[in-house]
């Protein structure tokens, strides 16, 4: 199942890949029609996998809650990218929900410092606001 809109396409290459039905559930229902949250056939009891390029944790969780409602085992989520904030890693685990992303902001703050987009002395600011966006003493670093 993809996640509605950007995790749409991502899911159909991985089920069209897999030789695997896809659909896609959204973080609400429509506000026409049927009210569909989820779009495309899902059997109870079906295995899912939540296709993600990055969302919220709020919404992935939320998304992946509505599609156990509907029957749904969903087996975990796998996303592009992952920024790694706390308060979203413990919403993933409260709703028993595991990520697997292909990457981290860890690792997308330590490329770019080795390859000159920044400063490496940013790197530790960036992952100071990551841990902790409510204090703002990370700021006033070098431009």
């Amino acid at each position: 199942m993809g996640t509605s809109t950007a995790g749409i396409a991502h899911a159909a290459i991985v089920g069209h890949m897999m030789g695997l039905p896809m659909g896609y559930v959204r973080s609400s229902g429509k506000d026409h029609g049927r009210q569909n949250q989820i779009e495309g056939r899902l059997e109870p009891g079906q295995k899912v996998v939540v296709i993600e390029d990055s969302s919220p944790p709020a919404e992935a969780s939320g998304r992946c809650e509505r599609l156990r409602e509907a029957g749904a085992e969903v087996l975990g989520i796998a996303s592009i990218f992952t920024y790694g904030m706390q308060k979203g890693l413990d919403r993933l685990a409260a709703a028993n929900v595991k990520n697997h992303s292909l990457t981290n902001f860890d690792v997308i703050a330590d490329v770019a410092a080795k390859q000159n987009y920044i400063h490496p002395e940013d790197v530790a600011r960036l992952i100071q606001f990551r841990n902790n966006p409510s204090d703002e003493s990370w700021i006033g670093g070098k431009n």
